[in-house]
């Protein structure tokens, strides 16, 4: 995320109301620039991001660590 910050490629844009106030960020017109896009509407599905190779299955869990 702070690489995206310095690249001005995503920008806070608020706080969501409820615990911790957790901050919001939005893409920037770099971002749009950047990856060649009129608007977000040309990115693709979720769902194709989700059947992308190496992408994580939503019953896959991380391990816990060993208790001591």
């Amino acid at each position: 995320l702070n690489t995206l910050l310095e690249r001005n490629l995503v920008e806070e844009v608020g706080r969501r109301e409820g615990p911790g106030r957790p901050i919001l960020y939005g893409t920037t017109r770099e971002f749009l620039r950047y990856f060649g896009l009129r608007d977000l509407t040309e990115l693709p599905p979720l769902e194709d991001w989700a059947s992308a190779p190496g992408a994580k299955k939503e019953e896959e869990k991380p391990c816990a660590p060993p208790s001591v």
